[in-house]
């Protein structure tokens, strides 16, 4: 259960209603992440420009920035994002076979990983610092 009410575009705060309903067109669906949102206009102001200068910005097509999200989604274990992405990436084009093989294959060498200790063969990615 959301800690948060989940608006409508009718009950969502005035200012967030033309962003929602984008994020409604891009989806086919008000999605509970951007309902949830719209409680603080700046936290949902800041999610679409964010995901509008990425999708400006960046050379990666549809498919593969949701094929990106899958595995990051995978990685960070959150259902939500897993469903999410998983419906977005069918909009975009992605088969659902193609959408399994993503997420196993990530699951996959994560686990094998985990489990055999490979040994670092690769350069690091860089650390991110904490906040």
């Amino acid at each position: 259960m959301s800690r948060l009410p989940i608006h409508t575009l009718t009950s969502a705060p005035e200012q967030t209603r033309p962003i929602l309903q984008k994020l409604q067109a891009r989806s086919g669906t008000l999605m509970n992440i951007h309902a949830t949102m719209a409680n603080s206009p700046a936290v949902l102001g800041a999610y679409a420009a964010m995901n509008a200068a990425i999708a400006k910005e960046t050379t990666f097509d549809a498919r593969t920035r949701e094929a990106i999200a899958l595995t990051v989604a995978n990685a960070d274990g959150c259902d939500y994002c897993q469903g999410a992405h998983t419906m977005l990436a069918k909009k975009a084009g992605l088969s659902e076979a193609d959408t399994f093989a993503f997420l196993m294959a990530s699951v996959f060498t994560n686990y094998f990983n985990h489990y055999v200790r490979t040994d670092q063969d690769v350069p690091a990615a860089p650390s991110v610092p904490a906040s």
